[in-house]
């Protein structure tokens, strides 16, 4: 098992105490805020709901962030770390006046090419690798935002994910603090939200978890991709069936596996903690001695949900999906 308690207790730094407080600070101010996301055909939810919670969280881990990296000696200003928080800022912000504003995708996709890129730039991996995970940065920004959909899924996912990481080696004291900012966030969207991250909160908070891949670690990819499978196999999965149906991959839908799953009567909560599990599969499944048979385990549960979902939502589903 490549985890141990030890890696995730020495993520633990005294910044981690202020950091809820910070993000339960600014979730309030968001919520009185009250920048509402208002209900269209393909939402999960029937009433408007105050957005931005992302902020909170986003917040107070950049606010922490150099504090926690001060006390346990890392400089702020390395090209690996800098290019992170430049990423994540930069990101956060296009999310957010995309929230408020609606920008054309592609200025979204652009912002998030260029976030991707000073993430991955500071790595210090070879030209092609760069290329490689900037690519794979951006696949998985764009893959949790599209997960959102329903009360804790995306970021009860990237909770776990962050912890896992943690708990591997991989820059604990960055993926504790963020891990503890999600958590705090969890409660104000699950299982009842009182507010949503939205695209501040999921595209910038998914690039976090993208950098983990970057590392130089020798699981860093694997781990990452596995910690995600449930997220990926479904975004794969559901832009190949709408490809082979002929959709339009752009518009906006309800198609996803979780979509169908709930569409279908599962209940909410349920389907939620299910993208939790695969979490949790994603990590033993890193146990396996080689990484062949952890891409075999990681896709046996994926390809039994994939058809559970698509025979419950042919016998329950009325219409298109």
């Amino acid at each position: 098992m490549p985890f141990s308690l030890q890696s995730l207790l020495s993520g633990v730094v005294a910044p981690d105490l202020l950091a809820p407080l910070l993000c339960l600070v600014l979730i309030a101010l968001m919520i009185r805020a009250g920048v509402m996301d208002h209900p269209v055909h393909r939402s999960s939810h029937t009433r408007p709901i105050p957005k931005g919670g992302g902020i909170g969280i986003i917040g107070a881990f950049l606010l922490c962030l150099a504090p926690a990296l001060y006390l346990t000696h890392q400089p702020f200003f390395t090209g690996p770390i800098f290019g992170l928080a430049s990423g994540v800022i930069l990101l956060a912000a296009v999310s957010w006046l995309d929230d408020l504003y609606s920008f054309p995708a592609r200025y979204k996709l652009a912002a998030q090419f260029i976030a991707a890129a000073l993430a991955a730039f500071g790595s210090g991996a070879s030209l092609p690798m760069t290329g490689l995970f900037i690519l794979g940065a951006v696949f998985i920004t764009n893959a949790l935002n599209f997960i959102d959909g329903i009360n804790g899924l995306a970021s009860g996912v990237m909770a776990l994910a962050a912890l896992f990481l943690a708990a591997s080696g991989i820059q604990p004291v960055i993926f504790v603090l963020y891990a503890i900012c999600l958590l705090a966030f969890l409660p104000c969207n699950f299982p009842k939200a009182r507010i949503f991250m939205g695209d501040v909160g999921s595209q910038s908070g998914a690039l976090i978890i993208a950098w983990g891949a970057m590392q130089p670690h020798r699981l860093a990819g694997l781990l990452t991709l596995a910690l995600l499978s449930g997220v990926l196999w479904d975004v794969l999965f559901t832009l190949a069936r709408r490809a082979r149906a002929g959709d339009r991959l752009a518009q906006a839908h309800r198609g996803h596996l979780y979509q169908l799953a709930v569409r279908s009567g599962m209940p909410m909560p349920l389907v939620t903690m299910i993208y939790w599990g695969f979490v949790l599969w994603g990590a033993l499944a890193c146990a396996a001695t080689q990484p062949w048979e952890t891409v075999l385990l990681v896709l046996l549960p994926q390809l039994c949900w994939t058809g559970y979902i698509c025979t419950r939502a042919k016998a329950r589903v009325q219409d298109r999906w």
